[in-house]
């Protein structure tokens, strides 16, 4: 089954919270938000309606006063309002209108409560002022006297007819009014609304009120209902609020706000939430991935800090350096690993040091075992020499064999005293405990006095050192080891060089950097196969002849030893003439 990361967790438990509560907050609004408002504004209504009936029956407002007043109420509440009788007669209709002074010098108010919409602009621009002549086309309203009227079109004389005839959905007959203006309230645009006319078709339906209505009004009750204009099927809440004085209903005040906006706007949000709820679906999942990313980065870059500890590689650092607790754990992280790096490394080194002296200890316990196992089969011979010939003297060999005796005996001890000399200088230098006593000097200069030390053995075989120099540097060296390696390189070109033949010796110089130091004897060549074998303790290519040729077999092997002390090289080859053992030194060491 595939992991999955805390990425993917993060941003699907984000999502999943965020959708669930954008769908809660969505169904409450699309279920119940068209209810929710509806009681709401019904609510606030009746409150309003209540306060403007105390205010209506306590303050007696004037006519003027009135007008300002269901103005106001209006205005702020969106709804309109008018006051009636109890047998529904209107007592204060729509505030808005104008009065004028027809030709019988009675005054008439043109209500603009049924006046349409569309030209309420028109007739605020016609800027109507008291004093001008106008003229009315419309109907007036059933009853005498005839003082209220309901116009179609108006016009100002000498401006353009403001409404419309086509405008007239009534049956009746249409009458003009003219007359000069002596009065007037026009709404602003913001409080214009037509649904004053459907008030008016309210109060004709509803009065005379039923039993049942008049019985709950006397009782002070609110009425609230929704009514539905049956040429139209537009919604409106009606809310009667009787004005009671001294426990009697004086008036009725009726107010109708709109419930089919509510409708029409809660059908438009439905539609408005289908295509917002898709950009909030994706905006959410949008949201989600960042947050779970701005989140789950921290925890992914630790997270890769810890993987790689677990690796034990401690050098990677977190990088996360932020005030919180992110932070505080990327800075523990960061200090746990720099610790564990240094202790990691202390327990190598330990470690190191560890093997280090157990190889040791294995190389010496293996040289000692070498040691003595070639000590005791080196020395097998001289010994069964010495003894034999001890056994001779003591029993008693003739005079003239004493000597000879006695000379073999001192003979053999002196190469069982140079072998052993040998074997432990070999295992000073095998056990790397020899520590190199350096200073600058010349090689040529030493070459001179090891010649001079062998001049003896020169002489016994007629030799000649033949020495050449190149660009010579001083070495710096341990000059008794130095010394040592010519030595046994020496007596080895002796041993092997033919009589009356010449030994070379080269010395070189290379860059200011390092020593070339070569010495051919003339001779037998190596077989090819053994070159490599001649460092090895007691290697000789001929066995049968060490007794003769003398020799320990331990001298190329110490030179060897010396050699990678100095961090040098060496090698041997065939040459025409015969072999030439060389090594090369460096000629400035530091010193250890």
């Amino acid at each position: 089954m595939k992991r999955r990361g805390v990425t993917f967790k993060l941003f699907a438990i984000t999502s999943s919270l965020f959708l669930l509560l954008y769908t809660i907050i969505m169904l409450g609004q699309l279920l119940f938000f068209e209810q929710f408002y509806q009681s709401k504004k019904l609510g606030d209504l009746e409150n309003k309606l209540k306060t403007f009936a105390e205010h209506y029956v306590s303050k007696q407002w004037d006519e003027e006063s009135m007008a300002n007043e269901v103005s106001l109420f209006i205005s702020r509440n969106k709804a309109q309002i008018a006051i009636v009788s109890t047998d529904g007669k209107v007592k204060v209709d729509n505030p808005f209108g104008i009065v004028v002074r027809n030709a019988a010098g009675e005054k008439v108010k043109i209500s603009l409560s049924m006046f349409p919409d569309v030209y309420r602009k028109d007739l605020i621009n016609a800027n109507l002022h008291i004093g001008d002549h106008i003229e009315a086309t419309g109907v007036f309203e059933e009853g005498i006297p005839q003082t209220l009227f309901y116009p179609l079109v108006i016009h100002k004389a000498g401006e353009k007819p403001i409404g419309s005839l086509k405008t007239s959905g009534t049956a009746e007959p249409l009458e003009r009014l003219s007359g000069e203006i002596t009065g007037m309230l026009l709404p602003s645009p913001n409080q214009w609304n037509s649904r004053q006319g459907i008030l008016v078709l309210v109060i004709k339906d509803w009065f005379p009120l039923s039993e049942a209505r008049k019985a709950n009004l006397e009782s002070g009750n609110i009425i609230e209902e929704e009514w539905v204009e049956p040429w139209s099927g537009v919604r409106s809440l009606v809310v009667i609020q009787p004005a009671m004085k001294d426990g009697k209903v004086t008036d009725l005040i009726i107010a109708s706000t709109s419930l089919q906006q509510i409708s029409e706007a809660n059908d438009a949000l439905r539609l408005f939430y289908i295509y917002i709820g898709i950009g909030g679906f994706a905006l959410i999942l949008l949201l989600s991935l960042i947050f779970s990313k701005v989140v789950s980065k921290p925890l992914l870059s630790l997270n890769r800090s810890a993987l790689q500890m677990a690796k034990l590689d401690f050098s990677v650092k977190s990088p996360i350096m932020r005030n919180d607790e992110f932070g505080s754990l990327a800075r523990s992280l960061n200090t746990m690993a720099e610790k564990l790096d240094v202790t990691l490394k202390e327990l190598q080194q330990a470690n190191e040091q560890l093997r280090a002296e157990m190889e040791q200890k294995q190389r010496m316990e293996l040289i000692q075992k070498e040691f003595v196992s070639n000590v005791s089969h080196e020395l097998k011979t001289p010994i069964s020499i010495v003894k034999s010939f001890a056994e001779g003297l003591k029993d008693g060999v003739g005079e003239n064999k004493h000597d000879r005796y006695i000379e073999v005996i001192l003979d053999e001890t002196e190469k069982m005293e140079e072998l052993v000399r040998d074997m432990l200088e070999l295992t000073k230098l095998e056990s790397k405990t020899i520590k190199l006593k350096k200073s600058s000097f010349f090689v040529s200069e030493l070459m001179e006095e090891v010649v001079d030390k062998l001049l003896h053995h020169f002489n016994e075989k007629d030799l000649r050192v033949v020495t050449i120099l190149a660009n010579e540097e001083a070495l710096f060296a341990d000059q008794v080891k130095i010394e040592q390696i010519l030595f046994n390189i020496l007596v080895n070109a002796i041993r092997h060089a033919r009589v009356g033949s010449e030994i070379t010796v080269r010395i070189e110089g290379r860059d200011n950097r390092e020593l070339f130091v070569a010495i051919e004897n003339e001779g037998e060549h190596i077989p090819e196969d053994q070159l490599e074998h001649i460092w090895d303790r007691f290697y000789r290519i001929e066995r049968s002849r060490n007794r003769k040729t003398g020799g320990t077999g331990l001298g190329l092997a110490i030179v060897k030893h010396i050699i990678e002390l100095h961090e040098g090289t060496y090698g041997v080859r065939n040459t025409d003439r015969g072999v030439t053992f060389y090594f090369v030194l460096p000629c400035h060491l530091s010193t250890e």
